[in-house]
């Protein structure tokens, strides 16, 4: 019983420092990652660049519901204005990337 008390508090010390030393640079890549880049709102003139894209394919991605956006109703014909966050697209290129990519070890 001492022995395994011994073993629990030693094991908690070693955590707690380890904590300590590891918080500080942890909360200024949380800072850096969530402040490095405003959120910023853009027209698909502006994101099918940001993208990679053309805007014809970007139509194409809204309109099949494969890409975060905000469409506002049109006034009369044409196609709505379509509205883009920074932030969003750049968590969908996240996800597009993890969707499409396979670790060596998945080959085996």
């Amino acid at each position: 019983m001492i022995g395994e008390k011994a073993a629990t508090d030693f094991l908690e010390a070693i955590a707690e420092r380890v904590a300590e030393k590891l918080l500080p640079t942890i909360i200024e890549q949380l800072k850096t990652e969530s402040i490095g880049r405003p959120d910023v709102t853009m027209d698909v003139n502006e994101a099918a660049p940001y993208i990679g894209i053309s805007p014809e394919m970007l139509y194409k991605l809204c309109a099949n519901k494969l890409i975060p956006h905000i469409p506002l109703s049109s006034t009369g014909r044409g196609r709505p204005k379509l509205l883009f966050s920074s932030a969003s697209i750049d968590h969908w290129k996240k996800e597009q990337e993890k969707m499409h990519y396979r670790k060596e070890s998945q080959y085996e």
